[in-house]
């Protein structure tokens, strides 16, 4: 763990917050592909619970939201 801590302090902040900008526009894709797929698993004949599937959408809507959010506010401030 130590030689992790080395490395990151030796990073610029810049690229911190650039690799921290493009992590959070990573989760908003893949948060936005599993709401895709799920929406259109309910609609189609597979058995997903439709209750399940609709928490998991609204919850995944919120990290994506989020994850959104962060990602253009790190990509404003470089």
């Amino acid at each position: 763990m130590s030689k992790m801590f080395k490395k990151l302090d030796k990073k610029n902040i810049k690229e911190v917050k650039a690799e921290l900008a493009r992590a959070h526009m990573i989760v908003t894709l893949l948060s936005i592909a599993v709401i895709i797929l799920l929406t259109l698993g309910t609609s189609q004949p597979v058995t997903f619970d439709i209750t399940l599937s609709a928490v998991c959408v609204a919850l995944l809507s919120i990290v994506a939201v989020i994850s959104l959010c962060v990602s253009v506010s790190l990509y404003k401030k470089q």
